[in-house]
């Protein structure tokens, strides 16, 4: 953390430093200070009932030296813990205030994503407060038990006072004024109806995965349909997708479109039985596409295949998290051919990451997986200056915090003076849905989007759970269409078993 920012007391019971509170000190680093509160220990479960008897409060650890009260710890503002519901007076203790985290509550919880807030709280006169929404994060629920999805949205919450401290910087009195006043929620006090709709979800999510799990097998595969792929044309978030399916046993996923000397290719991930991807392509005549074949394969798991162009070079930027690196390779006989240049980003569990030139920079966008976290939810930039690299990362990281939109899922297009992205909607699934959005701000000090249009499975005709890619062929068609260019996503289906 830089030296210039606010120092944050991190509110801990006198028995010691819980698990929240410690990773929440260790993301805030020298601007975090461990402070006691005798609240701090006595506020209500995380998670209110019934999910709070399947996710256990892991025990305060002593702290060496002991704690110090909140007024003698040289802090600005004061974090409470999850749980914690705090008053004028305690908001009143440090200059500016405290921010207070909403971590679950039924009415932030719709559409299989729960949203989770940071509110800044500051006393603007004896007695009163005055709300402010200073962080917001989505996490995908699986199902009705919290496990794992609990934790990583508790986990996201910890790091969200550090980004919050980050965009703060040296002027809390700007940060302020920018963030929209907000209310509390009123305190969830469960009922024994809260406990029959529990049982009945828990119910019916079980009998259902029993079903889809048991009797079917997935299977990935294409779609396409006319369309220069602009979000804002009529009919975008409306027209119809054709399925191209794979043969029984194989998938097809990630499908991104390359062009050069007059003549297109369709990259994409390939699935075979083993289920670790490679890379394949199809030859694209501007009217119907030719059989995979491969052209990449590693130890690991490849997907995204996303290629580029760049000094006269064939380049690809595939997903490669399972070997911990953003690899970049180059064709040596393209469109196959594909040999390793370079390692862009080393130690990292990055997906999906994306390029784009804007304001004489390259940057790259991907999601990173967090401490305790999901691939699905926080897109991190980081800016070079070639699509070749060196990368260092953004001083915002990260810059989206949303399940709903996070992850890339596209090339990002430069559509008449826009960039728009495209990103997954992974709320109650992986690659649920697809979310468009442009982005607005894009530089050292900021990043900024804003939603446009959103793609759901159900446009893919016979039927798909899923819509996780977006790309788009300008002057491409399907044979007998007349609107020139063409868009392509994948999707995903079950077959039964005997099929």
């Amino acid at each position: 953390m830089h030296k210039d920012l606010p120092r944050v007391a991190v509110a801990c019971p006198p028995s010691g430093v819980g698990a929240w509170q410690t990773a929440a000190l260790a993301a805030l680093g020298q601007s975090g200070v461990p402070v006691t509160l005798p609240e701090a220990g006595a506020c209500p479960p995380w998670l209110p009932a019934p999910w709070g008897l399947f996710l256990g409060r892991e025990k305060a650890a002593p702290v060496a030296g002991g704690l110090v009260a909140p007024g003698a710890s040289g802090a600005e503002l004061l974090l409470a813990p999850p749980g914690l519901r705090a008053g004028a007076e305690l908001a009143a203790l440090l200059p500016l205030g405290l921010l207070e985290v909403e971590a679950f509550h039924p009415a932030l919880a719709r559409d299989g994503a729960l949203e989770g807030r940071v509110l800044w709280r500051r006393a603007t006169a004896p007695g009163r407060l005055e709300t402010r929404l200073a962080a917001s994060v989505a996490t995908c629920m699986e199902g009705p038990l919290p496990g794992g999805w609990a934790a990583n949205h508790l986990a996201k919450l910890s790091r969200a006072p550090a980004g919050i401290l980050a965009r703060m910087g040296a002027d809390p009195e700007a940060f302020w004024n920018a963030c929209p006043p907000c209310e509390p929620l009123p305190p969830f006090r469960p009922s024994g109806l809260s406990w029959l709709r529990f049982a009945a979800d828990l119910a019916r999510w079980g009998l259902t995965r029993a079903w889809q799990d048991l009797l079917h097998r997935r299977q990935w595969f294409l779609a396409v349909r006319p369309g220069g792929g602009d979000p804002l044309a009529p009919g975008f978030a409306a027209r119809r997708f054709a399925p191209l399916y794979p043969p029984k046993g194989t998938g097809w996923a990630d499908p991104l479109f390359f062009s050069r000397g007059g003549r297109s290719w369709l990259f994409i991930e390939e699935i075979p039985p083993s289920g670790r991807g490679v890379i394949s392509v199809m030859d694209f005549d501007g009217k119907n596409f030719g059989p995979p074949r491969r052209v990449l394969e590693e130890p690991f798991h490849l997907s995204y295949p996303n290629v580029f162009e760049h000094g006269g070079e064939a380049y690809m930027l595939p997903e490669t998290s399972q070997a911990g690196q953003v690899r970049l390779y180059r064709a040596t006989d393209f469109p196959g051919g594909w040999v390793l240049d370079r390692v862009l980003l080393d130690g990292l569990r990055a997906v999906d990451a994306t390029l784009v030139e804007h304001g004489g920079a390259w940057w790259l966008l991907a999601n990173v997986r967090g401490e305790r976290g999901s691939s699905w939810d926080e897109l991190h930039v980081f800016k070079g200056p070639s699509p070749l690299g060196p990368f260092t990362p953004h001083r915002l990281n990260p810059v989206v915090s949303d399940v709903r939109r996070a992850r890339p899922a596209g090339r990002i297009a430069r559509l008449g003076g826009r960039l728009v992205r495209y990103g997954q909607d992974c709320s109650g699934w992986y690659g649920r849905a697809l979310a468009v959005t442009e982005i607005t701000r894009l530089d050292d000090d900021g990043y900024e989007e804003r939603p446009l249009a959103r793609l759901e499975p159900g446009l893919i005709e016979g039927g798909s759970f899923c819509l996780h890619t977006f790309d788009a062929l300008a002057g491409g068609s399907l044979a007998g269409d007349a609107q020139a260019g063409l868009e392509v996503v994948d999707g995903q289906r079950r077959v039964l078993l005997w099929r």
